[in-house]
């Protein structure tokens, strides 16, 4: 299938799979001058995609490919275990600055309380 087509099984914008090609995420066969995308190919777009969507950036996905012709995948799993301890660090840093936040607001209701009761 062609680049129009692939995008549109993908969900990607052709300017984004030229992309994922011109950084070497994508090895696609050629007939002719037109590019060719296989399933393998969809696949792979759809896997960048949502790698984007979890907010791991292009040069990282470059980084895991590293030159191969395809992922180690023994290496992609241990960059999102890696990803997934970021995600959890953030969220207890988020979780301690909530209960902060809550400290506050019941020491200012304390404030706006006094003020009330002496009106």
């Amino acid at each position: 299938m062609y680049i129009k087509e692939a995008s549109e099984l993908s969900g990607a914008t052709q300017r984004a799979i030229r992309l994922y090609e011109s950084l070497g995420l994508l090895n696609v066969s050629r007939s002719g001058k037109y590019r060719v995308y296989s399933e393998t190919n969809i696949n792979l777009i759809k896997m960048i995609k949502e790698a984007q969507a979890l907010d791991i950036k292009l040069s990282e996905i470059v980084n895991l490919k590293d030159g191969n012709e395809d992922f180690d995948w023994v290496v992609v799993r241990d960059f999102l275990i890696g990803k997934q301890q970021d995600v959890e660090f953030q969220i207890r840093q988020l979780e301690q600055q909530r209960e902060k936040i809550l400290k506050y607001r019941q020491s200012i209701d304390m404030c706006v309380k006094g003020v009330d009761s002496d009106l």
